[in-house]
């Protein structure tokens, strides 16, 4: 009986013909190693140099280890390698053949901030597909909790990026973030792109609730909006921030045995937002309304 398998010769030919299609200005001097180099990063789960050499064969095998290592460095650290035209280049190839198998065309976009040590500060898009999150759009910056990386200007540019990316498909995408995302300006700006958010906010946001008792708008914590134990509770037309002039719909629900409630911010069906929002986390939550 014979026995199928594809040797590291073959899978990085067909990785090096992909690159070709979807990066034709690369250099051939990128393309004799980056293919190795992606096939050493998922056979190693790394993307350690020293992780990757020692899981390259073929013809990799007859050079010494640490001349490896030393290949890999050098393409990352030269100048004619633009790693963000790399990526961008090779996404937007895989996203133009992605067909989606669910019902409707809801797409949702993930961002946030990861970490190496002290070294860098990693701003990342990423597409959710049950619970895996495929890497859109990102951005590094030296150190640790790097400033820059928090900036609006950084997170509307990865934003922009992913919207051109879905441009033209019909698919409605919902982007989803953390409590250090709730600023005016990104919620403003996705809302002026026709795309969706579920952010959650702070609890020490200031907010304008309308009271159906008082007949007018109170001001108050995001923290005070009620909570129930077993359904979510929903305020539309919502005031945030204590210059009360953006409005959007709040959500607020806990699972059981959580003394802490989502409060997210949505610009789109507020009845949607925890289910939706439990996206980020690669789950499907629901709490009862």
């Amino acid at each position: 009986m014979s026995k199928l398998y594809n040797t590291q010769k073959e899978i990085t030919t067909q990785i090096s013909n992909f690159l070709k299609i979807s990066i034709p200005n690369i250099r051939k001097t990128q393309l004799k190693i980056i293919p190795n180099i992606i096939f050493g990063m998922i056979t190693s789960n790394s993307c350690a140099a020293s992780s990757i050499a020692a899981y390259l064969k073929d013809e990799f095998s007859l050079i010494k280890l640490d001349s490896v290592n030393k290949r890999i460095r050098r393409l990352f650290n030269n100048k004619y390698f633009d790693p963000y035209h790399f990526y961008n280049s090779f996404i937007k190839s895989v996203i133009s053949s992605y067909k989606k198998k669910h019902k409707d065309n809801r797409v949702h976009i993930c961002f946030d901030h990861t970490y190496s040590h002290e070294n860098y500060t990693v701003y990342m898009m990423s597409m959710r597909i049950g619970k895996q999150g495929i890497p859109l759009y990102f951005e590094c910056f030296k150190g640790i909790n790097n400033s820059d990386s928090y900036l609006d200007d950084t997170i509307i540019k990865g934003i922009n990026f992913v919207s051109e990316l879905f441009k033209d498909t019909g698919l409605e995408l919902i982007f989803l973030a953390d409590r250090w995302f709730n600023s005016k300006k990104i919620l403003n700006h996705i809302d002026n792109l026709n795309h969706t958010y579920c952010i959650r906010i702070k609890g020490n946001l200031n907010i304008k609730v309308f009271d159906k008792k008082e007949g007018h708008y109170l001001r108050k914590s995001a923290s005070d909006l009620f909570s129930y134990q077993y359904h979510s509770n929903f305020y539309y037309d919502t005031y945030l921030y204590s210059d009360a002039d953006y409005k959007t719909n709040i959500t607020v629900g806990k699972k059981q045995n959580v003394s802490e409630p989502w409060i997210i911010a949505t610009n789109g069906d507020p009845k949607r937002a925890i289910k939706d929002y439990g996206y980020r986390f690669g789950v499907n939550i629901i709490i009862s309304s």
